[in-house]
């Protein structure tokens, strides 16, 4: 027996019998469907924001910040000051390579092959030299001659226990006395053979043009250097006339080598390489495309209290006084600073010792000080009037008669580490 089911459903019936529980259930599926889209939409609504925020601040800024028509004249003044200041620069380093010379007639080439006109620049020499100790109020501690001539026959040993008589005796005082009325007259003890060259004229004979030339230049290299050397000694004793109030008490030299003793030849060598110079210089600094460059020593003694005051004024600016290289323009007044310590060595001294028994140096405190130091000269400054025969043979190294080599890349090389100096042998220790 076969049996049909029929199931006769009516739609209408059910969606009104249950319309409280379909409408809600519609609304939220509704709203499910609509919350995927809504929720992926808005991040991009936010970035779409932010950009047109950014946007509009950017607008607003600029509408704010309208560069003038004339802004390109404001940022000319800029760039005309900066060009002023790299134009100062090399004029300052042109101007204190320009120094006054000692003769005129000679750099760089001499006005006449003659040798009156090498004569007359050693004269000019002489005069250049007496006049540093001068311009310092200098002399030194009163020689044996000099008090013969002013107290007639007297023991004038300087050591009174090798005489074996007191050191009280009429002798001594009569010396005592001379030795503090000599620091009375002077600001430092000095002569002209504490300058390296005083003597470089005083056999010289004419050999050749070239040669003379030679001689006058690192003689005019000498006294530049001399100069700059008692200039400080001035800045550091003005105000005191006197040996026992100064800073600096007594100059004993300045020379450029480190031979045992100064026979009064001795001028400037051009330092070419790192080596050859006084020392290891920690600048590494030698002859090059901008400078020439020249080491010497310098000892003085000192208030102890003063050395690092002495040493700055060494190495600060300096005027000269510049009316071109035919002496024929205004003079204009120039600075320079061309001077670099290298290396010091400070030590104490004995007022007994032989070496100062004659110096009269005052109750305060003071050491002997050495010092080595590099002196730069600015090419630009002074090139017009150094010899071209000094560049091609001194500095570049070309033996005359031969061809000159074409130069080389030069590598950089580290500075040399400094190194410690030997002390010399001044027969004692300084006071």
């Amino acid at each position: 027996m076969t049996m049909k089911i029929r199931f006769n459903i009516d739609i209408a019936k059910i969606l009104k019998k249950n319309t409280v529980i379909i409408i809600p259930v519609a609304i939220a599926l509704a709203a499910a469907l609509l919350f995927v889209p809504t929720y992926l939409m808005r991040g991009k609504i936010k970035v779409s924001l932010e950009e047109s925020v950014k946007v509009g601040n950017e607008v607003a800024s600029a509408e704010r910040t309208v560069v003038s028509s004339k802004q390109y004249e404001e940022a000319k003044k800029y760039e005309d000051i900066y060009q002023a200041d790299a134009n100062e620069i090399e004029n300052l380093a042109r101007q204190a390579g320009q120094r006054e010379l000692i003769s005129y007639k000679i750099f760089p080439e001499p006005n006449e092959k003659s040798a009156q006109i090498f004569n007359e620049f050693r004269k000019s020499y002489a005069s250049a030299f007496a006049g540093l100790t001068k311009d310092m109020n200098a002399l030194d501690a009163p020689t044996d001659n000099e008090i013969r001539k002013q107290a007639g026959s007297v023991d004038i040993t300087t050591d009174a226990a090798s005489r074996g008589s007191p050191s009280e005796s009429s002798n001594d005082k009569i010396v005592e006395l001379m030795r503090k009325r000599r620091s009375e007259e002077v600001s430092v003890y000095a002569s002209p053979k504490a300058f390296s060259g005083y003597a470089v004229w005083d056999k010289w004979e004419y050999s050749g043009v070239d040669s003379a030339v030679k001689s006058c230049w690192y003689c005019q290299l000498a006294y530049w250097i001399h100069k700059d050397v008692v200039d400080t000694i001035k800045y550091m004793n003005q105000g005191f006339s006197n040996t026992t109030k100064s800073s600096v008490k007594r100059l004993l030299n300045v020379r450029f080598t480190n031979s045992t003793a100064d026979n009064g030849l001795e001028l400037p060598v051009y330092v070419t390489k790192v080596g050859n110079g006084l020392c290891l210089p920690w600048t590494g600094r030698i002859c090059n495309d901008q400078i020439d460059v020249v080491h010497f020593s310098l000892s003085v003694i000192i208030r102890a209290d003063d050395v690092l005051k002495f040493m700055t004024a060494l190495c600060s600016e300096k005027e000269h006084t510049f009316a071109g290289y035919k002496d024929n323009q205004k003079p204009e007044k120039y600075k320079h600073n061309q001077i670099t310590i290298l290396q010091s060595s400070i030590v104490p001294i004995d007022r007994e010792n032989a070496e100062h028994k004659r110096y009269y140096y005052g109750e305060n405190a003071v050491v002997l000080l050495n010092l080595v130091c590099e002196y730069d000269f600015i090419r630009k400054g002074y090139d017009s009037v150094k010899p071209r025969f000094i560049q091609v043979t001194d500095i570049n190294g070309v033996v005359p008669g031969t061809q000159p080599q074409p130069p080389q890349p030069r590598q950089q090389q580290p500075a040399p580490a400094p190194q410690p100096r030997e002390q010399r042998n001044r027969g004692g220790e300084g006071e």
